[in-house]
């Protein structure tokens, strides 16, 4: 990732685009790659992955891929401080696939099949004197809890082209023993 790998991922809108026009998504971080999508003159909540070393240009991730667009039609949503694990966040996994959706005062564990579980934050913390790289979490349930490390760097969901900003270990234990799950997370 680039110097500033803390800013990043982060949410961003799409800025001064003409209303019946669309921001290219690139193949690469130049305007003479190839155009892989578009995002709407009036996007919100695009995740920025990580930026080119001139950070003129983001990496962002789409439903099956990913690509450049312009930095300079991009603006950072206020809030967002890198010292803190950011909420909404999902994740989620395969083989089997799972999803953990995390907001503030709750989150939700879905494996394929399994009925839903809620679950309730209740310790997080970045590694003791360390830069917010990795975000520990410890949600309890119903008789079951889960432990989990969030880490800033790109991960792929090994399923698709899409790119995502956070990797996921968790650790779900209860009374029917202990499982681990490993996969990738998004800003929401």
């Amino acid at each position: 990732m680039s110097a500033g790998w803390t800013d990043y991922p982060g949410l961003y809108d799409v800025v001064d685009v003409a209303t019946d026009d669309v921001l290219n998504v690139r193949e690469g971080p130049s305007a003479s790659t190839p155009i892989v999508n578009t995002l709407a003159p009036n996007q919100r909540n695009v995740e920025v992955v990580d930026v080119s070393p001139d950070e003129r240009w983001g990496l962002i991730g789409f439903p099956d891929g990913s690509g450049w667009v312009s930095m300079r039609y991009l603006a950072r949503q206020p809030g967002q401080n890198p010292r803190y694990l950011p909420k909404p966040l999902g994740c989620g996994g395969t083989e089997p696939f799972w999803s953990l959706d995390i907001n503030n005062q709750t989150a939700q564990f879905d494996i394929m099949g399994g009925e839903p579980r809620t679950f309730t934050p209740v310790w997080e913390s970045k590694p003791e004197g360390m830069q917010a790289i990795s975000y520990a979490v410890k949600m309890q349930g119903r008789g079951e809890e889960i432990t989990a490390v969030i880490t800033r760097k790109q991960c792929s969901d090994g399923m698709s082209e899409a790119v995502y900003g956070f990797s996921i270990d968790l650790i779900m234990s209860g009374d029917y023993g202990s499982y681990y799950y490993s996969g990738c997370c998004s800003l929401y």
